[in-house]
């Protein structure tokens, strides 16, 4: 009886991923090109990564190996669901290095071109937003439909056999395993760390007040260790002077990295500074002479995000570089009323040992061949997850 029940619910699936829901769309390859109050409307109920501030700067400032793609879709003349994706170009090597021989030839031969729902150069889901009068489930639907509608739509530019909806988290990752019946399957990624903060904790001395002595001090040493190389913390004013300074520091940063899915180009900082005003703030360590490094802050609602950071690394091996821009990144959480911090999916440790705790994440991917699809889930697999340590940092 099981297999027969198998065997119904495949069927019914087929005919789920062929059969239109019956709502109309609208895809566009610049948001320019959309009807921008519809577009808002539901946008406006989701993350600021779907405003058209941001998603200016993305197409202006995209990596090379991207490009954009939107969706509005529509049930009868209201809109109901929007959606950012980019194309990307890339390779296994994009994905993961190893020290197998092997393996890294078969990431070599790799390559696609993939539909991305979502954002390869932010962590979250930042592709998708849901009027609120739809159901999340048939929201997914919709999303699901739409994926569909582009790489079908592209073969003119080349195929588009592989799909990932990225990053989910927390509520959503319930609600969107519907998709599933879409041939989608679930894949574990590095955890995002996500410090949260009490809401009578206003100031960083308050925050400091919060540690337990041992991680107090650990914070303490660490400013004063940067103090006493002769350095400065203070709020970047971005000029394209400054703007090239940072790009080569993160491109410090972005070149030791294993997984590199998209590059950002030089101009990028600059245009979100300019698109994202009071909501964009980097913060620099630097002296009279010298940018030691940098950490750009975005506020997403009551959510501040810690986003890209640059370092020089000779700096940051006479001086605590990096640990102090995390620092920075709560001081800019606080001063902008955010309750909550990102601080994204590297370097588990050191956020652990600021009272960050670990939030599991996950992409959902599809490859049009079922037999590729077998393949890429192992090659997925292949791709290095750390599990954050465990830290009691907090008196409360």
């Amino acid at each position: 009886m099981k297999v027969i029940s198998r065997l119904k619910d495949k069927v019914k699936r087929h005919q789920e991923r062929h059969t239109p829901l019956g709502y109309r769309f609208v895809i566009a390859d610049s948001i320019r090109f959309l009807n921008a109050n519809d577009w808002q409307t539901v946008a406006s109920q989701g993350s600021i990564f779907l405003g058209t501030g941001y998603l200016e700067t993305i197409e202006a400032y995209s990596p090379e190996n991207t490009q954009q793609r939107y969706v509005i879709a529509y049930d009868n003349d209201k809109p109901v669901v929007v959606i950012a994706c980019q194309i990307a170009e890339i390779s296994g090597t994009n994905f993961t290095r190893t020290d197998n021989r092997i393996k890294n030839k078969v990431a070599e031969n790799f390559r696609e071109r993939i539909l991305v729902c979502g954002n390869l150069v932010s962590s979250g889901l930042h592709g998708i937003a849901f009027d609120k009068n739809v159901a999340e489930q048939d929201g997914w639907r919709i999303v699901a439909e739409a994926l569909y509608k582009i790489r079908r739509g592209e073969q003119l530019n080349g195929t588009i056999d592989f799909v990932m909806i990225k990053d989910i988290k927390g509520d959503y990752l319930e609600t969107s395993e519907i998709v599933e019946r879409y041939s989608y399957r679930r894949i574990k990624t590095d955890p995002d760390m996500i410090l949260t903060l009490p809401e009578d904790v206003n100031t960083f001395d308050a925050y400091l007040a919060l540690l337990t002595s041992k991680y107090r001090a650990r914070v303490k040493k660490i400013k004063k260790a940067i103090e006493s190389e002769g350095y400065r913390c203070e709020k970047l004013q971005l000029t394209e002077a400054l703007d090239t300074k940072l790009h080569q520091l993160y491109l410090n940063v972005e070149n030791k990295s294993n997984t590199r899915l998209a590059t950002l180009p030089k101009g990028y900082f600059l245009g979100m500074a300019r698109n994202l005003q009071e909501n964009f703030n980097c913060y620099g360590i630097t002296s009279d002479e010298h940018l030691a490094g940098f950490v750009t802050v975005i506020k997403d609602g009551n959510q501040a995000i810690a986003y890209y950071v640059g370092v020089d690394y000779e700096a940051n091996g006479r001086m605590p570089v990096y640990f102090r821009l995390l620092q920075l990144v709560i001081e800019c959480a606080l001063e902008m009323g955010c309750r909550t911090i990102s601080f994204g999916r590297t370097a588990l440790e050191p956020k652990a040992n600021l009272g960050a705790k670990p939030v599991e994440a996950y992409v959902w991917a599809r490859h049009r061949v079922p037999v590729v699809n077998y393949f890429i889930r192992q090659l997925f697999r292949n791709v290095p997850y750390d599990e954050a340590p465990e830290r009691n940092v907090t008196k409360r």
